[in-house]
């Protein structure tokens, strides 16, 4: 009778074993599912990387930057010590793009930087073609594209590779939002 005894507490006790063995999978499985998730909600929202971008235009890297551009990477970094001259656009006001039918809108103030001092006339001949383009390629985002600092440094990018096509005194090293609101 008292070895019947042990063997029902021993048979408790492997049950008992087994039970918390099961518990800390089933906790070990959980939190390995809230881990992954954690992971992916981050790369959704971040956005896409520097490889991404270039798997998306194709692999093209130009194989060599010139001193402007360095420089304006330089600046789009932080480094102001050494602002060119500056040029203020007018206003703009663009609808934004939206996939949902509400309206949103865009009112911003842009200065340009000037590698050369000499170009400020070569942009008032320009004014109407350089705000044609800004307006068109503003009108053409999202609320989710210019709402990030990521998003802003791209539109930043976009305008100024557009604009220096048109120019040909000097570059355009650095666009500057003075004024950004999204509504």
């Amino acid at each position: 009778m008292a070895e019947e005894e042990t063997e029902k507490k021993e048979s408790k006790l492997d049950g008992l074993k087994q039970n918390k063995m099961l518990l800390f999978i089933i906790i070990g499985v959980v939190a390995l599912l809230l881990i992954i998730l954690i992971v992916v909600a981050i790369l959704l929202f971040s956005g896409g990387s520097d490889e991404e971008q270039v798997a998306a235009t194709g692999g093209a890297q130009p194989a060599q930057v010139s001193a402007a551009e360095q420089g304006s990477k330089a600046k789009a970094g932080g480094n102001f010590l050494s602002v060119g001259p500056m040029v203020p656009l007018d206003q703009f006001i663009v609808n934004l793009m939206t996939s949902s039918g509400g309206k949103r809108y865009l009112k911003t103030t842009i200065a340009l930087e000037l590698s050369i001092a000499d170009m400020q006339a070569e942009i008032e001949n320009k004014r109407d073609v350089i705000r044609d383009t800004i307006i068109t390629i503003l009108s053409s985002k999202t609320f989710e594209e210019v709402q990030t600092a990521r998003g802003k440094q791209k539109i930043k990018d976009e305008l100024q590779e557009r604009i220096n096509e048109y120019l040909v005194d000097g570059r355009i090293t650095n666009i500057f939002f003075t004024d950004f609101v999204v509504q």
